[in-house]
């Protein structure tokens, strides 16, 4: 052959079985593998969330300084400040119930860190949009 690759599929390097049950009447088993993990649903969820708060608190920030001098500022900065509130509200919650589901599937999942990033996303969010606001409604009556 020299070197040259073998045509045809390649092995396939299966786990070890988590147990072998035997087949009864047969000489044959039956193996059982393992599951594989799964990377948690919510807690990709809450990272969406808390991302979508941050930017869009950012835009409370930019309405609220650009409208300042004209007065609607405060009203157009209010407007996507409730929008990013809940955004921040709901990757705060669901990075919790995230971080909860995980721990309760007893290694099965994973997806730990996006949901602590998601959680932490959703708060910086929250308390982004809060002060953007109040300071779009101070620049806009003073």
């Amino acid at each position: 052959m020299g070197g040259q690759p073998v045509a045809g599929p390649r092995p396939v390097n299966y786990p070890p079985p988590v147990r072998v049950e035997v087949v009864p009447g047969t000489p044959y088993g039956l193996a059982v593998l393992g599951a594989p993990k799964t990377a948690s649903g919510v807690a990709a969820s809450a990272l969406v969330a808390g991302v979508g708060s941050v930017l869009v608190s950012l835009v409370v920030w930019c309405f609220g300084l650009a409208g300042a001098q004209q007065g609607w500022g405060g009203l157009v900065a209010g407007a996507f400040a409730v929008l990013s509130i809940l955004l921040g509200a709901a990757g705060v919650l669901l990075g919790w119930l995230g971080i909860r589901q995980i721990r309760l599937a007893a290694g099965n999942l994973t997806g730990r860190g996006v949901a602590i990033a998601g959680l932490v996303c959703g708060a910086v969010g929250l308390v982004l949009a809060a002060i953007g606001l109040i300071t779009a409604i101070a620049l806009s009556a003073g």
